[in-house]
Order: structure tokens, then sequence, then C-alpha cells
């Protein structure tokens, strides 16, 4: 048969047999977004974690209206089987910090280049809105806080945008201390 587009149908059988491999091979990075209720940048975050394959998401501080048809719509469904959980309580949070290393990515007095950062696994990686950055909890909660170096006049770039360019830099980093990923 010549080479061709798979149609969904296609693609849908290859996903289902992917997906229990995908969920047993997760790499120990998991997102905290604070505040985040902007639907594309949630959706691309889902995006991020599928294609990365991040153990969580976890979704602080939302509207009490979110729209969660609209999210599953921007994530283009993976919010259907990306793992996520909904916590607007700070006592959660600082549960789950009994079990990994929190890292703010925002600038702070304290934060260093992300470049120069060496994480521990496992690790939540803590992301704000665009409006009002991380929130002040969570910067007092977190181990460490990383940032992306800004070259130009603007201070700041797209949150979904500096999320996948941290994430990446955290795969990065663990594949190169880990035999894991994509075997």
């Amino acid at each position: 048969m010549d080479e061709h587009q798979l149609n969904f149908k296609e693609i849908n059988k290859y996903h289902l047999k992917q997906i229990s491999e995908i969920h047993k091979n997760r790499i120990p990075i998991s997102v905290i977004t604070d505040g985040i209720n902007d639907i594309g940048n949630l959706g691309m975050i889902f995006r991020l974690a599928d294609a990365l394959r991040i153990n969580n998401i976890y979704l602080y501080n939302l509207k009490e209206h979110f729209n969660y048809k609209l999210l599953k719509k921007k994530s283009r469904s993976t919010s259907e089987y990306v793992s996520y959980e909904i916590i607007n309580n700070f006592n959660q949070i600082k549960h789950l910090k009994e079990n990994c290393k929190f890292v703010t990515l925002d600038k702070t007095n304290k934060s260093v280049d992300f470049i120069e950062f060496n994480p521990e696994f496992p690790l939540c990686v803590i992301i704000g809105s665009e409006k009002f950055g991380v929130s002040q909890e969570m910067i007092q909660l977190a181990d460490d806080s990383v940032h992306l170096p800004m070259f130009g006049v603007n201070t700041s770039i797209n949150v979904a945008t500096a999320t996948s360019v941290i994430l990446y830099d955290l795969v990065n980093k663990y594949q190169k201390n880990e035999k894991f990923y994509n075997k």
C-alpha cells in the first residue's frame, strides 16, 4: 500500500493501544496551575502534558463557572486522558509537597535561570496566570524558583509558551539521568 495520511479510525486504533503503555511510563513531573483560567492556555498545557507524558496536572484556583466542555475542545480532547485534579484548598496543595519538590516558574528575587536549575524528581512545576503570576503563598511554599531570561524590552511571554520551554528542559534533564523515555 502507498504511504498515506492516517484517517481518524486508524489514528484512534493506534491511540487506544498506546494509552495504556503511556500511562505506565509517566515522567515524574506534575504541573500546578495557580489561578490560570484562560481556556486556551490550559488547553495547551494539557496538550504539552500529553506530548511529554507529564504525570499530572493540578488545577488550582479555577473560576467557579469553569467551562470544561470548552477545555476539552481547546485541549484537543487530551483532557479526556491526561490525569488531572481540581484543587481549591491550599492544604491539599501542601499535602502534594510531601511527595515531591516544588519549583515556581516566575521571576523572583531568588529565582535562577532555568538552564542553571538542577531539578530533583519527582517535581511539581507551579505556573501562574499571566496577569498575576504565581501567588505569594505558592512562592513561599516552593523549594526553588526559576525564570526564563528575557533579552528584549518585554519582561514576560505567554504562560503556555513559557511552560513548554521549562517542561521540555526538565524532561530533557530527566532523560539524561534515566534510561526510561521512549523505549
